[in-house]
């Protein structure tokens, strides 16, 4: 990495390409066959990584580099001490993007500990962020606040999992939670004064914010089944997340304010993602859902985050699902995956341009 690379980096983190298949549309590419999930756009949405799930124990992440809604193919990131091919019971997933451009994600090779990991983009293979003198066991869940200055992840290391931070600058570790819950997907309040996460007991998952400052923890909400994976949307601290109350198989885009109170119903029966948030637009006014319902499953809708409007995008695939969304030179680009049809063998990743539908 070069001297400006390190320096960017500062306290926050001490192959040749075949194709896959015939390219559609707004296709991305990559090397090698799998399903593709959880796509997740850099900050300036200049970059698109996702998932790629080779089955048999393998979890590839992959870079492609945006103009627009026009992707190049996909490059692999490598873990350390891997190759472009070869290793078994690998798996990189999970990732998030810092500010500056750096990737962190969550990654295993041959079936040992997962681990935090940072990668630039185009520089060399992956490097271990926190070292296991630092903090043992699985570290999983990466957040990084809007401004970058500081880190949230769950650590296994003093039992069931729990909330950590680590300052960009100092790098100190802070344990946020201690209880004998089960906490995930934290995430940062805009005004990085909060962290939202979930705490799962027996067989129910509910959401809790905790202030940094003081300490103060607030059950913002509960009830039957699972309430999970929070994202915040406006300004006003609005949090969006998915509920099963309803069933075990049957999932409900919500809202509630930061305080709790009311939640608020946005949509019904949505397909849930296999790893992601609610994506919620850079303006914090929209939220980007699919249908689990198969009838439903060539389009992509985007709601207003007060469920007062929605927008239907016809993508002419099927079992569409895990949509993103980003903004890039004021245009409003959505990536999606799915099944070219009904009959196809492998999830593909499609990037959109659907500025004039909102």
């Amino acid at each position: 990495m070069s001297a400006a690379g390190r320096t960017l980096l500062g306290g926050l983190f001490a192959g040749s390409l075949l194709w896959s298949s015939v390219a559609m549309a707004g296709q991305v590419r990559f090397d090698g066959d799998g399903h593709v999930m959880h796509p997740v756009f850099s900050a300036d949405g200049k970059h698109v990584a996702f998932e790629v799930n080779r089955l048999a124990g393998q979890v590839d992440l992959f870079i492609a580099d945006l103009n627009g809604a026009v992707a190049k193919d996909g490059m692999r990131v490598v873990l350390p001490g891997g190759s472009a091919f070869g290793e078994s019971d690998r798996v990189a997933a999970n990732p998030v993007w810092h500010p500056s451009g750096i990737i962190v994600f969550e990654g295993s090779s041959d079936g040992g500990q997962y681990r935090l990991y940072y990668y630039q983009p185009g520089v060399g293979q992956a490097a271990e962020m926190i070292p296991s003198t630092d903090v043992s066991g699985h570290i999983t869940f990466p957040a990084i606040s809007g401004d970058g200055s500081i880190m949230a992840f769950v650590a296994k290391e003093t039992g069931n999992g729990d909330v950590r931070t680590r300052d960009t600058n100092t790098g100190k570790l802070t344990q946020v939670t201690d209880s004998p819950g089960s906490e995930s997907f934290p995430l940062f309040s805009q005004d990085n004064a909060d962290v939202v996460f979930t705490r799962k007991y027996a067989d129910t998952e509910d959401i809790f914010v905790k202030r940094l400052a003081d300490g103060a923890e607030q059950q913002v909400v509960q009830g039957p089944g699972d309430q999970s994976r929070p994202a915040y949307a406006a300004a006003d601290g609005r949090i969006l997340y998915f509920d099963s109350g309803r069933g075990e198989a049957e999932w409900d885009l919500m809202s509630v304010d930061n305080n709790g109170g009311d939640a608020k119903r946005i949509a019904s029966n949505v397909r849930l993602p296999h790893r992601a948030r609610p994506s919620i637009s850079a303006d914090g006014q929209w939220v980007a859902w699919a249908y689990d319902d198969p009838q439903k499953g060539d389009r992509v809708m985007v709601s207003r985050v007060d469920g007062s409007k929605s927008v239907t995008v016809s993508t002419g695939h099927t079992a569409c699902g895990e949509p993103a969304l980003t903004e890039a030179d004021g245009r409003v680009i959505l990536a999606y995956t799915g099944l070219p049809n009904s009959g196809a063998e492998w999830r593909f990743l499609t990037v959109l341009d659907i500025t004039d539908k909102l």
